[in-house]
């Protein structure tokens, strides 16, 4: 039941003036939706409010300071104490159990699957034995715990067979992971486009239509998520469809390198900034899951295309990211050196 407005009046401070913070946040943060759990700080010099720190991310910081009448607004990177640690564990379980007692916050944990998932199916292929190893950022702030940070490096054997992945940040201020020889651990693509609750129709040549009741093909996949969840483009990319289409409902489609275009059907809405002709980078959000169009719900219809043939996302051979050159080459090995002393 709170709002920006009755938590800054609960410390004196006036409905004006906190309409006032508001507008001025506008094009940073939206106060007026605010989460549950968030805190903020409050800061007063001789009993005469100064300003107020709010966490927007786990890495940025939004401050409204007060200036004469007025307020002004900045976000900067969060300072946190951070110092390196290591975990590592032998599966006699599952990746999540054994992780968990290991120290790992599950964060972390959903963090090292996702990181060597390319290679390695939690699902399927871990086998009692296999073992691991992770460097991360444990963090503090004024002195308490909180969330822990990034993985800088790890390693992974299953059945006997052992991956890497270290994370290195090139000279334009990017990171990424990279095997032991500098090459790209992601793909081009990610896997999906979203966080969804499970498949409910598979990529196949022949499916009983369940809105027509006929036969026809399902050159896509279909994910079930709940209204509005994000949708993200799986790889870099240029916009060259965000509209209505038919059947499709709202749809986003994105031509990537190498001749391939994906495909976002049924969403709710496009997310601001997407249209015709702009860049997007994977991961970001393009779109909100919805049932528009022909739809029996709410759900993704993601289909990906090479050379305008419909391929199957989930099984086709994708490419790897971009490898880096031999001039940053060196600098990452002198990095990986670093993160080898601890793995």
């Amino acid at each position: 039941g709170d709002t920006f407005s009755t938590v800054m009046q609960s410390f004196g401070i006036s409905g004006v003036d906190a309409s006032k913070m508001i507008d001025a946040s506008k094009g940073i943060y939206d106060f007026t939706r605010i989460k549950t759990g968030q805190v903020f700080k409050m800061i007063f010099i001789q009993n005469a409010f100064a300003a107020t720190e709010y966490v927007i991310t786990d890495h940025e910081l939004l401050t409204i300071e007060k200036v004469g009448e007025d307020f002004t607004v900045k976000e900067s990177d969060i300072k946190y104490d951070i110092k390196p640690t290591v975990a590592e564990a032998t599966i006699t379980s599952s990746l999540f159990i054994d992780g968990q007692s290991a120290g790992l916050e599950d964060k972390t944990i959903m963090e090292l699957a996702d990181l060597f998932g390319w290679d390695v199916d939690f699902t399927t292929d871990i086998r009692e034995g296999d073992s691991f190893k992770v460097m991360y950022e444990k963090r503090s702030l004024d002195g308490e715990p909180v969330k822990s940070g990034k993985i800088l490096g790890a390693w992974f054997e299953n059945q006997g067979q052992k991956y890497w992945a270290i994370l290195y940040k090139d000279p334009d201020g990017k990171e990424k992971y990279y095997d032991l020889d500098g090459k790209s651990v992601a793909r081009q693509f990610l896997k999906s486009s979203l966080d969804y609750k499970y498949i409910s129709t598979q990529y196949t040549n022949q499916r009983v239509n369940p809105v027509t009741k006929k036969l026809d093909t399902h050159r896509a996949i279909d994910f079930a998520a709940p209204s509005g969840t994000p949708v993200v483009a799986t790889a870099d990319g240029t916009v060259v469809y965000a509209d209505w289409k038919g059947g499709y409902g709202i749809d986003v489609e994105i031509k990537h390198d190498n001749s391939y275009k994906t495909l976002n059907a049924h969403l709710s809405k496009i997310a601001k900034g997407i249209k015709n002709g702009v860049t997007v980078e994977q991961g970001q959000v393009i779109g909100y899951v919805g049932s528009t169009g022909i739809s029996t719900g709410p759900h993704l219809h993601f289909a990906m295309y090479k050379g305008g043939t419909p391929i199957n996302p989930l099984t086709a051979e994708l490419p790897r990211g971009v490898n880096l050159n031999s001039e940053r080459k060196n600098d990452f090995d002198k990095k990986k050196a670093e993160v080898l002393k601890f793995l």
